[in-house]
Parts: C-alpha cells; structure tokens; sequence
C-alpha cells in the first residue's frame, strides 16, 4: 500500500504557542480506499493530566474546529472536566491530504486513530456540533461512551443548508477545473457572502464537500444502537436554525427513545427548568430532548452551561462501561 505523509514544522496558523491547550500528535489511519495516511494532529487538549470525572470530545461542523467549543471548554474548565477538540483533516488546524474523500469512514478512522493514540482512561461523552453530530453518534456507538450530546444536528434527510447537493457538487466540479488561485478565491467568497466565519478556500471547499457526504439516513442504525445502550443523551435544537429545518429534527427525534422533552421559547432557560433537564440524566432514565424555538443554529455558545452541565450530570450518574474500540 501507498503510505502518504504529511509532517511539517511550523503550523502555518497555529501553534501551541498561539494557544495553550493545542497539541501534536502522529496518527496513521487508513482511507477509504485503502491508502495508509500518516500526518500529524492537531487538537485541542484542556487537562492533559486527566479528570477523575470524566473526558469530553468535540467534533466540529463544517466549517468549524476545536474553537466551535470554547464556551463549553470554559465551563467544563470550571467543572474540572477534560476535554479533546478534535480537529479534522483540511480544516485550518490540521493538514488535509490527497485525494481525501470526506466521508464518515474516512473521518471516523482519523479521529478514532486520534482517540487510540491518547488512551484516555475512564468515562468518555461525545459532542458533535452541526455536520459533526453523526461522528459524535458513531464514536459514542464504537467507543461505548458513556454519553452523548448532538447540538443542532441535521437530521436524517435533506435539509435546507445542502439542498440541492447537486449544485455543491457542480461547485466542486467548477473548483477542481479551476487555477487554484482563482477556484480558493471562489470558494472563500462564496462562504463568506452566507455569513460562514471562514480564513482560507480551501477550508471552504472541503466544509462544503464535507457536507455533500454526510450519511443523513445512515445515522439511523447508530441512533437505534444508543438506543439499546445504558449511556445518556442530549440533543439540543432550535427554531430559528438558519440550516436545518425543525421539522426535520422532530421527525428524528421520534427514533430515539426514552428522552425527556423539553419546549421553551428563550434562548434563557429558568434555572429550576435546567434542573430539570439534569434530573432527566438519574437513574434508569435516558436524557433529555430540548428545543429553543427562539435560538439559532450556533447552540454551541448559547446553550454552553447547559451542556457542560449536561455531561457532568452523565458522568455522574452513567453506568461503568469499557471503552470498545
């Protein structure tokens, strides 16, 4: 097999230095097509001497990084809760390679490679934000966390933020047809002018193939198999995500079974109806469904205690499990 290595020296926009908690680490994984990688990743790590808690990884959106988490990262600081920021392949952070296919395999083994190479010990839950929620959902399947927490997940069918996926594809076309100078310009424009918060082309275009990869309908098996799991779950959507419909997340939300629902209209949620949602971790019961019909799609920073709360409240009342990898 063909082994391809990315390693360089200076992070072109990063270093530990920039930020404390950022580490690299080589992992060697393998595509999907077969082809050994090996490149060196970069994440985020907030307690890299462990928490007698509990560790939480975070699999960003697209475009996104280990930063869509910060506000929950502070939180989880304050709780004395690890946390790994995964950052994915041609996503600023880490280098992508080529002929990279974007697809969940190919992600899952990066990160899983990622995962095997800390050998982080004790309770694990897993957050997903936005296109990294079916990552979180496979991880917490694969690795038999004890939690799970999807922020503004995109539900099992097309929704409004990738419709039509022809069009992206054509615009993928159109790109790699393209000089590069002129295709990363397309691209950075073009993200740009929807409101992403983007630095490069080439993080554009990979977020946008990255989504034309999602597996949507295939999250169903996973969902179905957390279902017959003892881990706790959280899912967090809102009304006025500018992505993906509420509709579509409602109808999801009927495959998983035992949570709790929740309805507010405010992006504030009363201190005792917090309570609630954390009371809804005790015991035998599953965890919580809560929908904001006044927030957006960027829950990550609005609904950040609620989360971290949420993963404390798992990890103390969450059965012992072995990680399975």
């Amino acid at each position: 097999m063909i082994t391809t290595k990315l390693l360089r020296a200076p992070l072109k926009k990063v270093s530990k230095m920039s930020e404390a908690n950022l580490c690299k680490k080589l992992v060697r994984f393998e595509t999907e097509n077969g082809r050994n990688i090996e490149l060196e990743a970069v994440y985020e790590d907030s307690l890299s001497s462990g928490s007698p808690l509990g560790t939480v990884v975070g699999f960003h959106g697209s475009p996104g990084s280990h930063n869509d988490f910060k506000y929950i990262r502070n939180r989880l600081d304050e709780l004395n809760i690890r946390f790994i920021g995964v950052n994915y392949p041609g996503f600023t952070f880490t280098d992508g390679y080529s002929s990279q296919q974007h697809t969940n395999i190919e992600r899952q083994n990066y990160s899983n490679a990622l995962l095997d190479e800390l050998g982080i010990q004790g309770k694990m839950a897993y957050i997903g934000h936005s296109r990294g929620c079916e990552n979180a959902l496979e991880t917490a399947v694969g690795r038999s966390g004890h939690g799970l927490v999807m922020i503004n997940p995109i539900g099992l069918r097309i929704h409004k933020g990738i419709n039509p996926i022809s069009r992206m594809e054509a615009i993928s076309w159109m790109y790699d047809m393209l000089p590069s100078f002129a295709g990363n310009a397309m691209m950075l424009g073009l993200y740009k002018m929807v409101g992403f918060k983007i630095q490069t082309g080439e993080e554009a275009i990979n977020s946008m193939r990255s989504m034309c990869k999602v597996s949507l309908g295939g999250q169903l098996e996973f969902i179905e198999k957390t279902n017959r799991m003892d881990n706790k779950k959280l899912i967090v959507f809102a009304g006025k995500d500018h992505l993906v419909e509420e509709e579509i997340i409602f109808e999801c939300l009927e495959k998983h079974e035992g949570l709790k629902h929740f309805n507010f209209e405010d992006k504030k949620i009363p201190e005792e109806d917090q309570q609630k949602i954390m009371d809804s971790f005790s015991g035998a019961q599953k965890g919580a469904s809560v929908y904001v019909a006044n927030d957006t799609h960027f829950q990550n920073k609005s609904q950040a205690v609620l989360v971290a709360d949420a993963c404390r409240a798992m990890f103390e009342n969450g059965m012992e499990m072995k990680n399975k990898l």
